[in-house]
């Protein structure tokens, strides 16, 4: 499937800083779907190498209000997919729960770990 990650109100459950590497694991990203005015929520995994973060790691699960993302300068408020960076990225997310977090990093990759659940259809 084809979307863009839309990243308030998706749900991470977890990150991990490993050998440079920042792992997020989301339980339920919100996923918009390209041009079928629908929504899901989908399991997936973003990668950033050379990673460097700025706020209390550990503090960085549960809902997201919003989140910015930054590749080589330009802005983008939710994330293509499939997606591989092309250059450095800046993202930096606002957790429900108050926690905010920013990074940076060489490259980012995002996956998808599971299947899709359909949530919302804004379809006539």
């Amino acid at each position: 499937m084809q979307g863009q990650l839309e990243f308030h109100d998706s749900e991470v459950r977890s990150m991990a800083l490993h050998n440079g590497t920042l792992t997020l694991t989301f339980s339920a990203a919100f996923v918009q779907a390209d041009g079928a005015g629908a929504g899901y929520v989908q399991s997936l995994e973003i990668a950033c190498t050379e990673a460097n973060v700025d706020g209390p790691l550990a503090d960085g699960v549960g809902r997201l209000s919003h989140g910015t993302l930054w590749v080589d300068g330009v802005t983008l408020l939710a994330l293509p997919f499939p997606y591989t960076s092309p250059g450095p990225v800046r993202l930096e997310l606002q957790f429900s729960n108050g926690t905010r977090l920013a990074m940076g990093a060489a490259t980012l990759e995002c996956r998808f770990t599971g299947d899709p659940k359909f949530v919302e259809s804004f379809a006539c």
